[in-house]
């Protein structure tokens, strides 16, 4: 079974790709922010159909997306972009700090005069946007009905709306409830998210506002889709792993048949390089080739390209601005409409001084729109490859698995308030499981320098998408049609239809891996002490795995190959740990089923192989996730290794390959794969190759069917192969 179509659907352009950055509404001259690291002064005014033909003269994409949150609460910025007061004739001055006049929106009677007129603005920017054929996206909008009733106007140059980092999980919003803190579980703090972004996208969904985006660095965004949302648009750089978020996204397209998935690049704010790095823009245009070669169909550059907003790099050109010693309370965003002059009015004349090094016309920006402007023109040339690529096996994202995208041991599951009282509410061995799936499949090796890599990686076994249990009625049909293989590492709260979706999935031909904790229905974090009780079935997982689990087990040291086994590529006397975590206590009750791992000393089974239907079960006895079964220093281990898990990964991947792959040798992939990302699209038989390594070449073989193509990549090269035609290349800036 198909998941139905999901929100409206999108006719993409003529090169197959939407490609633009943010529009922000902007009043020249305010004082923002005085926080430590984060000053902010806006250096121009910024006016909608001047953007839009800076958006033509700069080569910028044929998208802008425009933002309902103002640079500066100029009554004249708030007038020309929400409302359009120019079409009747009402013209607010631009402000007069000296005079103290025209500084305030709050304070405007024009804005509260025709306030009927919120969205107008809107309507007036997409209709000269779709003129110049440029396309509209909005994020935090609003407007007044009367307006939304004619976006329709726009057609297909209207994209939908997007409701930003708007939501997260909230113990605030479950204690308003009645529940108290001690009694809150992570069904509770799943419910209440989803409950809200159900609300707000029902909401917007009513009113006409189109297709509804998500863009945060969220890994719950499988949450905001399960409520609705049409199009996932992840906030890369902020969620940091380029290829995990692609993952995500890739997988949720899929799952819930949306109209296309996207990407907000934040590297402005969050890639934290210098901007003088030599690093700093080839890893924007790196991650432009990411997103494309990934199956993204619309990528949106948020900020940088029309003047400098982030202070999160060493040389921002901010922080050469004078310090202003106001408090955080007297320069904030929205003003205080009650001075009649702002309290940061007697430093303007001195920030004015440093304006050149952060508007429109800084090397800053223009280097942003340089990276832009050839990307787009690449794109133009040589138009996008059509649908997805070609995903073969999926990480699992267990239900109610609320972490975050990074293994952070200081960060919260869903609640830190529920974390300063119970330890295992915070990162721990279950999110560990996501940090192996990361170093098996999306590899992060030193490609920028002196700096921290926690973006670009290869994908040496193909693209791996991830594929979300938070739909309760997910289909064995559906999972089957999209995946070879499916591997479990996160947490899971089990459930019986899910159980039943993974008994059927295998029967049909599926591949699948998984440990004891991922059949528990355990809700309240206990991964370490709960019983046999809380496992589905009592711990019966004869139909699925062979096995019958009947209590706690001891722990133990090492896990090592019984002998004559070599199934999963090693054999005795390797050893993997120093595990430590306790086995479980089982009954094998498949005599078919294939002992591949055991501990060293009793040699009790702790890796089982059964095969069930047309498919296969790996199943490790372990009470512990498998993230706790990251050390892998004993005999026979390697720098980086990955233990078992990175065994069993590669074993599911070796059997799920698709039609193309690359390798070391002709054999496997190895350490130079780790550094060469690809896909494949079916559709038209397109292929991308990247190095992400910008300093090396580096020598590998593209497999395809049967057909082995030796291949030599400069640093940072990235080829789009078609067949009939000759490669299309982009090297290193």
């Amino acid at each position: 079974m198909t998941s139905p179509a999901r929100g409206v659907p999108v006719k993409l352009p003529p090169c197959g790709i939407f490609i633009g950055s943010g529009v922000y509404p902007m009043s020249g001259d305010y004082l923002l922010c005085v926080l430590h690291g984060h000053q902010a002064w806006t250096p121009q005014t910024s006016h909608p159909i001047d953007m839009i033909e800076k958006i033509l003269a700069d080569n910028q994409g044929n998208l802008a997306q425009v933002w309902g949150v103002s640079r500066g609460y100029a009554p004249a910025t708030i007038a020309e972009w929400f409302l359009a007061l120019d079409e009747i004739g009402v013209n607010i001055p631009e402000p007069d700090f000296e005079k103290g006049t025209n500084i305030h929106a709050k304070s405007s009677p024009e804005l509260e005069r025709h306030r009927d007129r919120h969205g107008a603005g809107l309507l007036r920017f997409m209709r000269e946007a779709k003129a110049r054929g440029i396309y509209t996206t909005f994020i935090y909008t609003s407007s007044e009905q009367t307006w939304i009733d004619r976006f329709g106007e726009i057609g297909d140059y209207y994209l939908g709306y997007d409701f930003g980092e708007r939501f997260g999980f909230s113990t605030d919003s479950v204690l308003r409830k009645g529940k108290r803190l001690e009694d809150i579980t992570l069904e509770d703090l799943g419910n209440d998210l989803l409950e809200r972004v159900r609300a707000h996208v029902d909401e917007r969904h009513a009113a006409g506002w189109g297709n509804v985006m998500a863009t945060s660095s969220n890994f719950c965004i499988d949450y905001e889709v399960e409520a609705g949302t049409d199009i996932p648009l992840i906030e890369d750089f902020a969620f940091s792993h380029l290829n995990q978020a692609s993952a995500l996204s890739r997988g949720l397209y899929r799952q819930y048949n949306l109209p296309l998935w996207g990407s907000h690049l934040a590297h402005e704010h969050y890639s934290w390089l210098p901007w003088q790095s030599p690093y700093k823009f080839p890893l924007l245009m790196a991650a432009f080739q990411q997103k494309y070669m990934g199956g993204s169909k619309m990528i949106i550059n948020e900020s940088g390209n029309w003047f400098v907003e982030a202070t999160l790099c060493e040389d921002s050109p901010r922080h050469s601005f004078p310090r202003v010693p106001l408090k955080p309370s007297e320069a904030t965003w929205g003003g205080n409409p009650d001075e009649r002059v702002p309290k940061f009015v007697p430093y303007m004349e001195e920030a004015r001084k440093h304006y050149h090094t952060i508007d429109y016309t800084s090397p800053y920006c223009r280097s942003y729109r340089k990276v832009i402007s050839d990307f787009y023109d690449f794109v133009k040339a040589n138009g996008t490859p059509a649908g997805q690529p070609e995903s073969t096996l999926a990480v699992v994202k267990g239900r109610l698995d609320l972490c975050c995208h990074r293994y952070v041991p200081n960060y919260s599951v869903g609640s830190m308030k529920k974390a300063e009282r119970d330890q295992r509410w915070f990162e721990g061995p279950p999110e560990r499981g996501w940090e192996l799936i990361r170093r098996i499949f999306f590899p992060l090796h030193p490609v920028l320098g002196p700096y921290p890599n926690l973006f670009l990686s290869g994908t040496p076994h193909g693209n791996v998408d991830i594929v979300s249990f938070v739909q309760e009625d997910l289909d064995a049909g559906q999972l089957l049609r999209d995946y070879r293989a499916l591997v479990f590492s996160g947490w899971n709260s089990a459930t019986p239809h899910h159980y039943r979706t993974l008994v059927e999935y295998v029967k049909g031909g599926g591949r699948l891996f998984l440990a004891i904790p991922h059949l528990s229905t355990n809700v309240t974090r206990n991964y370490s002490d709960y019983g046999v009780e809380e496992l589905i079935n009592g711990g019966d997982f004869s139909e699925l795995c062979g096995v019958r689990v009947t209590g706690r087990g001891p722990r133990f040291y090492w896990a090592t190959a019984p002998d004559n086994s070599d199934a999963l590529g090693f054999r005795f006397p390797r050893r993997f740990g120093i595990v430590f975590v306790p086995r479980g206590e089982i009954e094998i009750t498949d005599p078919g089923a294939e002992v591949l791992l055991v501990d060293d000393e009793k040699a009790y089974p702790l890796l089982l192989r059964r095969r069930l239907g047309k498919g296969e079960v790996l199943f490790l006895n372990s009470w512990a996730y498998p993230g706790a079964w990251e050390q892998d220093d004993g005999p026979g281990g390697r720098v980086g290794g990955t233990g078992i898990m990175g065994y069993v990964c590669r074993y599911l991947a070796r059997h799920a390959r698709g039609h193309v792959w690359i390798s070391d040798d002709g054999v496997e992939p190895g350490p130079v794969c780790e550094r060469i990302a690809f896909s494949y699209f079916p559709e038209n038989g397109e292929i991308c190759v990247q190095n992400v390594d910008f300093d090396h070449a580096h020598r590998f073989v593209l497999h395809e069917g049967t057909q082995q193509t030796p291949m030599e990549l400069a640093g940072g090269e990235f080829r789009l192969l078609r067949p009939g035609q000759a490669p299309a290349v982009m090297l290193r800036q």
